[in-house]
């Protein structure tokens, strides 16, 4: 399945081939990886699909509700003072 994975802040979108059974928390950490964040806190984001937090992240990529082409929104759990 193609997928598209956004990151809020940088304004980039990366495709991905997954399979449906992959874990969502799995994408997570493939996308900070892909985004070069590999260091990064992946509590620290959260994921969205069509508007939606996507609570479970340990339950797969078809549980959640993607469907081919989807594209998830990954942004900061909370909000950043700007400095």
């Amino acid at each position: 399945m193609n997928i598209r994975v956004q990151l809020l802040e940088r304004w980039d979108r990366l495709p991905f081939d997954v399979r449906p059974d992959m874990s969502v928390a799995t994408l997570k950490n493939e996308a900070l990886a892909a985004f070069g964040l590999s260091n990064a806190v992946a509590a620290d984001y959260v994921v969205k699909l069509r508007g939606w937090d996507v609570l479970g992240e340990q339950g797969s990529l078809a549980e959640s509700g993607a469907r081919e082409g989807s594209t998830y929104l990954m942004t900061y759990r909370r909000r950043r003072p700007i400095r």
